[in-house]
């Protein structure tokens, strides 16, 4: 549905987007121009103009698209790998690891959408309803637009692109001011392979989410902070339009005496510290049982500090915080926590190039200590020691968030008892945060991490609305329409009956039914 888009007073475009260096090495990025409020009002414009000829392709052949988009993608990677490799400092491997799910999260996409979008038949009753078809249909909503923070610069639009576009949507990304060129590249190859202007983008910072909500988009999907996802949340509200966010995290892992003991410390290493921690689903938080403790820290911190920090290797491990403000923040957590009592076991220094932070492990850590309670987004894991697995889910739900949460144990029967009683939107037994990339399952929370739900049939509210289709083939009138008599009380009266009795009544409510038609016909004629 079109909305007619709210006036905003223009801005002066601003220098530059905030992402002109390399978080690596601090080398110089060409600057990219923001967008006016005039470019994002044009882009939303262009986006709509070509939403209904996509949306009139059939299932199928938007299906065929995607795949064909991907395909494109896959062969031309070494592009997009470049860019992210530049935006965020990563090593090559790294970036190529979010294309690498590409092709099979969206081949789960199109498969999501045949459940999500298939027609439904209502089934009613031939004695109360004849004559009668009911089917409801899945309608795009519009213009999607999706507005996407930095720490995936490519990978954070796909949960929702992919769907909204199946749907039958435009879309318009809003990369983050500090990653801007990965969310450009990806609508200039959509450009080129779906219809042009169906996928549109516009740069710049929250000024620039705020004129895109502001140009008569249909639907919203944010991802980021907890402060902003409420401010987008009201401005979806006040236009009545569907909004989706995910917001912070600060999951758990809850690690029992019976776990694989090197598997675990694996894992755990690696939900930690992928991406450096710039993950809303990275495990920031281990409840330890104390019988393992001392040799589960042990090893865990023999095998963090043996991870390479890009650029320092060929092959890295992981990359550097992506600017200066997380960076702070990172050693601004570590520095209380050592304040307050934990113990470092390795990491908690820069690298000394560019915004590098090697990877962190903080034992005997305090629910007092914002490294536990507060998002770090870094690469750090505090170490809660824990003398139960009781006392583990009390001190793991006590946090202002629940996105994911993970219990480690051999006995998988008791992992599953206990995942359930974690307060997220994702329980898992022996592995974390890995359904991101899973396109059937949902993405979602509880608490500040918000409403939202990414990926699956269960996200396609934000992407589509239902529309009733009612066919009636019935060539008699019904039996409540006017005028109304003693015939049409008695009819209530009869059908109220059946609705107790079962079919035993059947018979008086059609002698009455006939009456009722006979009456409006008459009605009507005399």
């Amino acid at each position: 549905m079109s909305k007619a888009p709210k006036k905003a007073a223009s801005k002066p475009k601003a220098a530059a987007v905030a992402g002109c260096t390399n978080p690596a090495d601090g080398s110089p990025l060409q600057p990219v121009e923001p967008s006016s409020v005039e470019d994002v009002a044009s882009v939303v414009q262009r986006a709509r103009s070509v939403q209904l000829a996509w949306s009139r392709l059939s299932l199928d052949e938007r299906g065929e698209r995607l795949e064909a988009l991907v395909s494109t993608m896959v062969t031309r990677r070494a592009e997009i790998i470049e860019v992210m490799v530049s935006e965020s400092g990563r090593g090559e491997t790294e970036c190529l690891f979010e294309v690498v799910p590409v092709p099979s999260f969206v081949k789960g996409v199109i498969k999501s959408a045949r459940k999500a979008l298939k027609p439904e038949r209502i089934r009613l009753s031939m004695l109360e309803h004849p004559g009668k078809k009911v089917v409801v249909e899945m309608i795009p909503r519009g213009v999607v637009g999706i507005i996407a923070p930095w720490n995936y610069p490519l990978g954070n639009f796909f949960k929702h692109l992919f769907p909204a576009l199946m749907a039958g949507n435009a879309v318009v990304l809003k990369p983050s001011e500090h990653t801007p060129r990965s969310g450009a590249w990806l609508a200039k190859l959509c450009d080129e392979v779906l219809l042009n202007g169906l996928v549109g983008c516009v740069q710049g910072d929250g000024e620039v989410g705020r004129a895109l909500i502001d140009a008569g988009i249909d639907a919203v999907a944010f991802t980021g902070s907890v402060p902003t996802g409420r401010a987008v949340s009201v401005m979806a509200a006040e236009r009545l339009i569907p909004c989706s966010v995910e917001l912070g995290g600060k999951d758990a892992a809850i690690v029992l005496a019976d776990c694989d003991f090197d598997r675990t410390v694996a894992g755990i290493a690696q939900w930690s510290f992928h991406n450096a921690g710039q993950n809303c689903a990275a495990v920031e938080r281990v409840y330890l049982e104390e019988g393992i403790a001392d040799a589960f820290v042990e090893r865990l911190g023999k095998f963090t500090n043996s991870l390479k920090v890009a650029p320092e290797a060929e092959f890295t491990d992981l990359g550097p915080l992506q600017n200066k403000a997380q960076l702070d923040l990172v050693e601004a957590h570590v520095a209380d926590a050592l304040e307050k009592g934990a113990t470092l076991v390795c990491g908690g220094t820069r690298t000394g190039s560019g915004f590098g932070y090697r990877p962190t492990v903080l034992d005997h850590c305090t629910p007092e200590m914002k490294g536990v309670t507060d998002e770090t987004f870094g690469p750090t894991v505090t170490i809660i020691r824990v003398g139960s697995a009781e006392e583990a889910i009390s001190m793991a739900n006590d946090s202002r968030y629940g996105l994911n949460g993970s219990i480690w144990t051999s006995d998988l029967k008791r992992g599953e008892e206990l995942a359930r009683k974690l307060e997220v939107g994702v329980a898992l037994v022996n592995n974390h945060s890995v359904t991101g990339i899973l396109p059937e399952t949902p993405w979602t929370g509880v608490k500040d991490t918000g409403p939202g739900v990414a990926s699956s049939r269960w996200a396609y509210h934000t992407y589509c609305r239902p529309r009733t289709l009612f066919i009636d083939s019935n060539k008699k009138p019904e039996p409540f329409w006017f005028p109304a008599n003693a015939d049409l009380h008695s009819f209530g009266e009869a059908v109220l009956e059946m609705s107790q009795s079962g079919l035993r009544s059947v018979g008086g409510v059609l002698k009455l039914f006939g009456r009722r038609v006979k009456a409006v016909r008459d009605a009507v004629a005399s």
